[in-house]
């Protein structure tokens, strides 16, 4: 239970920035702002989609939430103590494992992108009646906080100095924002990218959190979004047992 340690100190950080009305705005302000504009915008000439365009535009912003709370956060804890406050060695020299570090700091992540994301989806449910999530979806955007984390803890240890951290959300998550069935459904795009996105994890979670009824394609979305996961945290383990500075 040493993963409890690293959580709650990761926790206590995000109860001092939580006491700044700047940290939430910006978590939130923009899929807010998609929200809204894209909302009554391009809603109501959007009937081509099963069950309205502003469910669908809801859960992607549901999903674009926990991913950038969950990726960038994390990412930015491990960078920043790495390079600025020199905090991270601590971790190394503690008795805990590094599973267990990477374990503490992913539900940190996890825990920032569900708060980030229920305020969107409260809001959307709100203002736009959307329903509530099926256990797939609920499911698909638990996945995905934890894919996200551990991706934002694996990025954080391998780049060499803060500002690179912009070139991988440049190249990397804004990317995958648009092109992953956030804003359309992913059969508007060409063949060939239709494949190449079907694959990276924000798109398994857009189909997961739009899955009302068990089928075996939500089934093998899953299935995916773990090994992905998996493979992102096998990645983390190593980068942390043989991390030094």
């Amino acid at each position: 239970m040493n993963f409890l340690a690293v959580y709650m100190r990761e926790m206590a950080l995000l109860q001092k920035k939580m006491g700044k009305l700047g940290y939430i705005f910006s978590a939130v302000m923009f899929p807010i702002i998609y929200l809204f504009a894209f909302g009554m915008g391009i809603g109501p000439v959007m009937n081509n989609i099963h069950g309205g365009y502003l469910p669908f535009l809801a859960k992607g912003m549901l999903s674009i939430t926990v991913m950038m709370n969950a990726f960038q956060q994390t990412a930015l804890s491990v960078s920043v103590g790495r390079f600025y406050f020199k905090t991270f060695q601590t971790l190394l020299l503690s008795p805990i494992s590094a599973f267990q570090v990477i374990l503490g700091i992913t539900l940190a992540g996890v825990t920032r992108g569900f708060i980030a994301g229920s305020i969107i989806y409260i809001i959307a449910m709100v203002f736009f009646d959307v329903p509530m999530l099926s256990l797939w979806g609920f499911l698909g955007i638990l996945l995905s906080a934890f894919c996200f984390g551990i991706l934002g803890i694996a990025i954080g240890l391998w780049i060499k100095n803060p500002d690179a951290l912009s070139s991988v959300i440049n190249f990397i998550i804004t990317p995958m924002t648009f092109f992953c069935g956030t804003f359309f459904p992913l059969y508007n795009l060409p063949d060939w990218l239709q494949i190449v996105v079907g694959i990276l994890p924000l798109t398994l979670a857009n189909n997961l959190l739009r899955t009302e009824v068990f089928s075996m394609y939500s089934l093998l979305d899953m299935i995916y979004l773990i090994i992905i996961t998996l493979i992102l945290l096998v990645i983390s383990r190593y980068q942390l047992k043989n991390y030094n500075e």
